[in-house]
């Protein structure tokens, strides 16, 4: 599958005041930071002065092993353009000054600590090498629903794929001093509060709307530091108790 290369700009969405913070990103993942940037430039925008522009990377099911290699397919291939056939991750490195670049691991490998090396460390010294100056925050994925196959096929619980995922992004976050973006907190706790706010799209693993409705406020109130709770959009088919519950559980889980 193709990488997906989308600038989004919450100035498509909302007017702005003329005085205004505004963030770049770089995500460099999956399907998963794609569900996290569904509304993001919508949640952004409805914050007065906020403004977030987002360049994305991603290729679906894509691991930091993958990643990491077609950086060295690249290096040995110019021809080679993995994301969206027009760009290496090198160049997309150099295209904008960003403010954070996000990283992550594939899903089913979230919750193994030995699938993030030496694939993290050579990620993150390239990143360091082509845009020094972007912060580098990782994003924690969550766990799967209690309902996917993929756990069952497993013999394992929610609680064991959360468990083994904090404690795998933990030790990368304290191996290199990184911020995290508790997305995989989140989802755990609005579950463990709220069943009936389910979270999941129907393969059980990707975010339905709810799930990146939480997660996108999760993001932005990291970037900006700002509460969600002050944010104002809400999603189509959303209703306004279940948006005020999901930006609660979001500005907790940023605060802790």
């Amino acid at each position: 599958m193709l990488a997906d290369i989308t600038i989004l700009k919450a100035e498509d969405h909302v007017k702005y005041s003329h005085e205004q913070k505004t963030i770049k990103i770089l995500t460099i993942g999956n399907s998963f930071a794609r569900n996290a940037c569904q509304f993001l430039p919508e949640i952004t925008g409805s914050v007065s002065g906020c403004e977030i522009i987002i360049t994305t990377a991603n290729i679906g099911g894509c691991s930091l092993e993958k990643h990491v290699n077609l950086i060295e397919k690249c290096a040995k291939n110019p021809d080679l353009k993995p994301y969206y056939e027009k760009y290496c991750l090198k160049e997309l490195l150099a295209m904008d000054n960003y403010g954070f670049i996000t990283i992550q691991q594939v899903s089913l490998l979230s919750f193994k600590p030995e699938s993030f090396q030496p694939y993290a460390d050579k990620l993150i010294n390239f990143i360091k090498q082509y845009s020094p100056d972007s912060e580098i925050i990782i994003h924690q994925t969550w766990a799967y629903s209690p309902k996917c196959k993929r756990l069952k096929d497993w013999n394992m619980s929610r609680e064991e794929m959360h468990d083994g995922l904090v404690r795998s992004y933990n030790i990368l976050a304290e191996q290199y001093n990184l911020e995290i973006l508790p997305s995989g907190n989140a989802f755990y706790s609005s579950f463990d509060k709220n069943k009936d706010i389910y979270l999941w799209a129907g393969d059980g693993y990707h975010a339905n709307n709810n799930g990146c409705y939480l997660a996108g406020c999760v993001w932005f109130g990291k970037f900006f530091n700002i509460s969600p709770e002050k944010v104002k959009f809400i999603p189509d088919g959303m209703n306004k108790k279940t948006a005020i519950f999901l930006r609660k559980i979001a500005a907790k889980e940023i605060n802790k």
